[in-house]
């Protein structure tokens, strides 16, 4: 080892960088009190003579007091440590910076981060190829924790490694910190109690005034600050249809400045809107999201359909044929948005109940992504079977409303 030590001390190193070689030694010990206890100890080598020290940087000892080696010890100049460049001497300002900016947010649990230069990589390799990698730690595992550590103190908050809520990057090379607010999940259940209302917002500009996403995300977006909203929910209903079932959905609040909202007040606001309702508003994590996107449990549709000519009574008993597999090609008014191409969707059931003789009330539980409108209509012979096909009758979809909604099993 010291034979080790005396060829790394060729280059002039920091305590820090001298320590971290020997990193997996001993428990309860800072790189730095390492690196001290190891530089104390060739200074004394170095100074009974009893180690070649012909090649070793003196600028390594420099402020050091030699009682026999005097000669060693002259025109000792302090210098810049080879391997980091000093790199440690700015964490206190780093640090500053990062408190200044963190103060402005409102976070429960953080991570760090560090950018080096490529340079102190490729020298701390060169190093490696003389101690090995047996006892050491890479620099940037000892910034990032001395870093957090740093962090964790001033605002006795703890490190999340999975899924933190901010990240601090510190730059060295720019000497400056940037934070990274990662983005607030709200989970939830909504209905639409209005039609006329697309879900997301995405369908307003310039045609609707309001859609579901932008009715929820007011109150919130407020509450935290947030400077953008995404939303997903479990499937969708048209534009014109009610959603009378609570459906899931989660909200995304892109940069929140805040996080610790009163959901429940929130819920209180939305449903002040009278358009929707929402309910069981919880804080989640960013894989609901897909869980929710892929959810795909049944529904159950109630539709008023519109006969161009009388239908008897007697004729409607052939609607229980829609029960089974449908197959719909990508419908028309969708076809600008959606991939064309034939689905197999399926109906589950089937009631129906007349109103006269030109005007019927139907009920269809079907599975996820069957197109209502279409089954009604036919959509020009791309849904097989409709009920336009079974009846042979021109029918027409009017006050459409979802009724039911599967619920997810673990949400």
């Amino acid at each position: 080892m010291i034979d080790v030590i005396i060829k790394i001390l060729e280059k002039r190193l920091c305590d820090r960088c001298l320590g971290r070689q020997f990193s997996q030694l001993l428990s309860r010990i800072k790189n730095e009190e390492r690196g001290k206890i190891i530089r104390n100890f060739i200074a004394m080598l170095i100074d009974g003579k009893l180690i070649d020290y012909s090649k070793i940087n003196p600028n390594n000892f420099y402020g050091f007091k030699f009682k026999q080696n005097k000669e060693f010890a002259k025109n000792l100049k302090k210098e810049e440590c080879w391997l980091c460049n000093d790199l440690f001497e700015k964490i206190d300002s780093l640090v500053k910076k990062a408190e200044k900016k963190l103060k402005k947010i409102e976070f429960n649990n953080f991570l760090v981060g560090s950018k080096i230069s490529e340079e102190i990589f490729s020298k701390e390799e060169k190093i490696w190829e003389i101690t090995g990698i047996e006892f050491v730690e890479s620099i940037k595992f000892e910034i990032n924790r001395e870093l957090g550590n740093r962090i964790r103190k001033i605002f006795k908050k703890p490190v999340n490694y999975k899924n933190p809520e901010v990240v601090v990057l510190f730059d060295f090379e720019k000497n400056d910190v940037e934070i990274q607010i990662n983005s607030l999940y709200i989970f939830g259940y909504y209905k639409k109690l209005k039609s006329g209302i697309p879900q997301c917002k995405w369908g307003t500009p310039g045609k609707y005034k309001t859609s579901v996403q932008q009715i929820i995300a007011k109150p919130i977006m407020k509450a935290t600050k947030g400077v953008n909203n995404k939303f997903s929910g479990s499937g969708r209903e048209d534009i014109d249809a009610r959603c009378l079932d609570w459906r899931p959905f989660v909200i995304e609040i892109i940069k929140p400045k805040k996080r610790n909202v009163n959901l429940k007040k929130i819920e209180r606001q939305v449903n002040k809107s009278k358009k929707v309702k929402v309910k069981g508003l919880k804080f989640c994590e960013k894989y609901i999201v897909k869980k929710i996107k892929a959810e795909t449990g049944d529904k159950v549709y109630r539709v008023l359909v519109k006969f161009d000519r009388p239908v008897d009574k007697k004729e409607l008993k052939k609607l229980k044929n829609l029960v089974g597999i449908i197959s719909q090609r990508t419908p028309i008014r969708v076809a600008h948005r959606r991939a064309d191409k034939i689905r197999k969707r399926s109906v589950k059931s089937i009631k129906y109940k007349q109103i006269n003789k030109k005007t019927i009330e139907l009920k269809v539980e079907a599975s996820s992504g069957l197109y209502i409108k279409e089954l009604v209509t036919g959509d020009n012979g791309r849904t097989k079977p409709s009920v336009s096909e079974i009846l042979n009758v021109k029918a027409i979809p009017k006050d459409l409303d979802v009724i039911k909604i599967e619920k997810p099993k673990d949400l």
